[in-house]
């Protein structure tokens, strides 16, 4: 199983001083251990899927879709020389909804666990519960993940 590095650096690193220094390699590296990436292109195709699944998501596709190449390339280029400016510019896009829709459609959120065969729970999300009322990190654990909360007292 291949992990995002935020929860590789929880699960391996978290008392190390940050900013964590990681090297990638293309090559020479343990393929037994780890998929072979041929390219830097694949990274950034890979990248840009989860942005459109995440758009999807969350305006039905309609942000990305009106992207143009341009637009994704310096996303892109932005995360890739740790521009933030450059980034932004364009994810910020990404991040606002119309105040009409009260929110996003759905919020797109996977929950690693070590504990059980299913190496990660995933599933749609709303902000917004059915009575208007918005729903916390919290209600999106009690109902994907009730083991991790505490009972109230």
């Amino acid at each position: 199983m291949h992990y995002p590095i935020g929860l590789l650096f929880d699960l391996l690193a978290s008392s190390s001083p940050l900013p964590w220094n990681i090297t990638v390699h293309f090559k020479s590296f343990p393929e037994k251990d780890l998929l072979h990436c041929p390219s830097k292109d694949v990274i950034e195709a890979h990248f840009m899927s989860c942005m459109k699944e995440a758009d999807a998501l969350k305006h039905k596709s309609q942000v990305i879709n009106e992207m143009q190449k341009k637009d994704h390339k310096q996303l892109w280029m932005g995360l890739q020389n740790d521009r933030f400016d450059q980034f932004w510019a364009i994810n910020r896009k990404l991040m606002e909804y119309p105040a009409e829709e009260n929110g996003f459609r759905y919020i797109p959120f996977r929950i690693y666990q070590t504990t059980t065969e299913r190496p990660f729970i995933q599933k749609l999300f709303r902000p917004v519960a059915a009575d208007g009322q918005l729903h916390t990190l919290g209600d999106l654990l009690k109902e994907v993940c009730p083991s991790a909360i505490a009972p109230e007292d």
